[in-house]
């Protein structure tokens, strides 16, 4: 289901930045099946690409695992059974991980289990995130401070983040975006953005359009 990357009064927050990593996980498969519908002709390129992927998905759920959700879980009692179903969740999609790596390894060899195993992670990973947004968002829309350690090295790796997550994002979302962040990081996100589209257009065919203003690609 669509959440809106921006809060209602039109600023952006912890919330956009969380969400933004959604629309990628969504976009990125989306792009995973298309190619492997095709002639595998960069299937190195692909077992790259999906070793990103499942490298920012495992991050991503292990920093729910160890900040977001023991501190939800300690403030908000109520959010205890969806917390535990997340949990849950977390750990079926670990698994899925692991095969993908192995199948992503020799793609010529195993491109219908690797197609299967993109369907599968799909439908799992949105009903997770259709799950955890209406849960977990609105207690990360007051949240407007981006914590950053000064060194060019932590600075480099959040900017090539940020540029990932938000291919296809709305300029105006991106905007109120960078304007949250840290101005030595903002700073770079453009300029890293242009490299990530390049990319994109590389392996994909194509870069992503920038029109999303919600975790749904494309709307």
């Amino acid at each position: 289901m669509p959440t809106s990357l921006l809060n209602d009064d039109g600023t952006a927050s912890m919330a956009t930045a969380l969400l933004t990593s959604h629309h990628a996980f969504r976009r990125d498969l989306a792009c995973f099946a298309e190619a492997l519908r095709g002639d595998l002709s960069q299937s190195a390129e692909l077992a790259k690409e999906w070793k990103h992927f499942r490298d920012t998905l495992h991050h991503h759920h292990l920093q729910e695992d160890t900040g977001i959700f023991p501190d939800l879980r300690a403030k908000h009692v109520e959010l205890a059974a969806v917390l535990d179903r997340l949990d849950r969740q977390h750990k079926e999609i670990d698994p899925m991980l692991d095969r993908g790596d192995r199948l992503f390894a020799d793609l010529h060899s195993n491109a219908t289990q690797a197609r299967e195993l993109i369907a599968v992670l799909t439908a799992q990973l949105v009903e997770h995130l259709d799950d955890e947004e209406p849960a977990i968002i609105p207690h990360l829309r007051a949240a407007k401070e981006f914590p950053l350690a000064p060194t060019d090295d932590v600075i480099a790796t959040y900017a090539d983040g940020f540029a990932w997550s938000c291919s296809g994002i709305s300029p105006a979302v991106l905007e109120r975006l960078l304007a949250m962040l840290p101005a030595q990081l903002s700073a770079r996100i453009p300029a890293a953005l242009a490299v990530f589209e390049e990319r994109a257009r590389r392996l994909w065919g194509h870069a992503h359009p920038m029109r999303s203003t919600t975790s749904v690609p494309g709307v």
